[in-house]
């Protein structure tokens, strides 16, 4: 006795497999990626200065690993799909904007009182 599968259950398993399985690769919340980049003081002490940022983003959590919230615990933003959001941490108030492969990190802070804008970029 043989059984035969009909090939619009084929079809559409083979469908729903690739779009999961492209989905899975292309959503942030599954991968790991390393961000880096370079800010500048537009405001407040240290104003023109330049400085460095370098964070990691893992299912969703963001850790950065240097900065002034280097030695804070990693947090979540509350999206799946691009890093955007805002967040307080002890060295501030941090916004993400993702726009493509870019992005952009704003930091306010009161004590001392300063603005960074950075632009960050994966890295491979």
């Amino acid at each position: 006795m043989s059984y035969e599968i009909p090939h619009t259950k084929i079809a559409y398993h083979i469908i729903l497999t690739t779009v999961s399985l492209l989905w899975g690769l292309n959503s942030p919340a599954f991968a790991q990626q390393i961000w880096s980049g370079t800010g500048k003081i537009v405001s407040g002490a240290g104003e023109g200065g330049t400085v460095g940022l370098k964070l990691e983003v893992k299912d969703n959590n963001v850790e950065f690993l240097s900065g002034p919230s280097k030695n804070e615990p990693p947090f979540q933003l509350n999206n799946s799909t691009d890093i955007n959001g805002t967040v307080k941490l002890n060295a501030g108030t941090w916004q993400f904007v993702q726009t493509g492969k870019e992005l952009g990190v704003s930091l306010s802070q009161n004590n001392p009182y300063r603005i960074i804008r950075y632009r960050l970029f994966p890295k491979s």
